[in-house]
């Protein structure tokens, strides 16, 4: 069943189409920028409470690695007993 102008163009008005539509707009797509050179202010923190929210960072971001580096690890192992498995 082909399709008038072309695969293509069925591909580019569908996307025209997503963007034209208010509930598909990507999120924060919405927000007003300024055009003016404003500054953001952002709240003080205190080095201690940054200290804490830095070391929390870090700690979650180290158990995430290792939790892919397992995972990493586990689907080699899988692929290698799959590849020995095949060939045997």
């Amino acid at each position: 069943m082909p399709i008038e102008g072309g695969r293509l163009n069925a591909h580019k008005a569908r996307q025209e189409d997503f963007r034209r539509r208010k509930d598909g707009r990507i999120k924060g797509d919405t927000i007003i920028r300024s055009k003016d050179n404003d500054k953001i202010d952002f709240e003080k923190v205190d080095p201690a409470k940054l200290k804490k929210i830095k070391s929390e960072i870090r700690s979650k971001a180290k158990k995430n690695r290792k939790i892919e580096v397992i995972l990493i690890i586990i689907s080699v192992l899988i692929a290698l007993i799959i590849f020995y498995w095949i060939t045997i």
